[in-house]
């Protein structure tokens, strides 16, 4: 186990070991420094803002921990989270999931997410990591390796909406993949994010686009045009279309009001409806 000593030393061997290419090695040094919030929890602060790109995100991974547990044993009052960063985001499908099972696991599903991200990085190669290099490597864990799909067999399920759910299942809807692979491959050290194009969420990294539903599989701006309708100069830069965290959270909840009214599940439909005009009201 670490010492919880905070001299010189030991602060640099923690960074060494973050900003090293042994992902293991890392992914140990993190679940061990998650424990030792009181002793460590200056020298993460610090980390957060190195210069490593790794040892930045990394550390700020362990914070993003610590937030979600102190949002959790805070109060059992539900409140919205801010919904500006995609850790924001995250939050606020642990806390929807805490809602509809109060026995949920939530060590578990980080822990989860943790591991894709740890097993994302593993891939990705040791240099020049280009956007299809990344999208490659978060196709090889999530799609080939893990299995998440599209819910082709029961698309307007509720289940589809839900993170947690979509963890266990494997089974989603674009929007509730996509947020799989934003997550996971944040934890990696990849610039995912999520698009908000009309009828069928999407991903991107760097200005290329790919469909979590269907296999990542990555597609060009005639292909989007084709799927949209549109004329292909309006994909020439699909960045206009790019989500915001608080973007995804709304439509989420729409899917979540929509997939309710289908089923006749009024309470859910209205617990649903009251979080979007929470968002509203705080946000708009």
């Amino acid at each position: 186990m670490l010492n919880a000593s905070h001299d010189d030393m030991q602060a640099k061997a923690v960074e060494k070991i973050l900003a090293g290419d042994d992902a293991d090695m890392a992914d140990l040094t993190m679940r061990e420094l998650r424990c030792q919030k009181d002793t460590c929890g200056d020298l993460i602060k610090k980390l957060a803002h190195a210069e490593n790109p790794k040892v930045q995100s990394r550390a700020r991974l362990i914070l993003r921990f610590w937030g979600n547990m102190k949002r959790r044993d805070d109060s059992s009052e539900k409140v919205i989270p801010e919904l500006s960063t995609w850790e924001d985001l995250e939050s606020f499908c642990w806390q929807l999931a805490e809602i509809e099972d109060p026995r949920i696991n939530l060590m578990q599903e980080m822990a989860y997410l943790d591991d894709l991200g740890v097993q994302v990085e593993k891939n990705l190669p040791q240099r020049s990591i280009s956007p299809c290099d990344s999208i490659s490597a978060l196709r090889q864990v999530l799609a080939r390796r893990e299995g998440f799909r599209g819910n082709l067999d029961d698309y307007f399920a509720p289940a589809n909406s839900y993170l947690h759910r979509v963890l266990e299942t494997k089974l989603g809807i674009p929007l509730t993949l996509a947020l799989v692979y934003i997550f996971a491959g944040q934890r990696a050290g990849v610039e995912v994010y999520g698009l908000n194009t009309p009828g069928h969420y999407l991903a991107g990294i760097g200005g290329v686009v790919f469909d979590p539903f269907h296999g990542a599989a990555v597609m060009s701006a005639d292909d989007l045009s084709a799927k949209f309708g549109t004329e292909r100069r309006c994909w020439a830069n699909p960045m206009f279309m790019r989500a915001t965290p608080r973007d995804t959270a709304e439509r989420m909840l729409i899917n979540l009001v929509n997939s309710y009214s289908r089923f006749g599940d009024e309470a859910r439909h209205s617990r649903m409806v009251a979080y979007l005009q929470m968002i509203e009201e705080s946000f708009g």
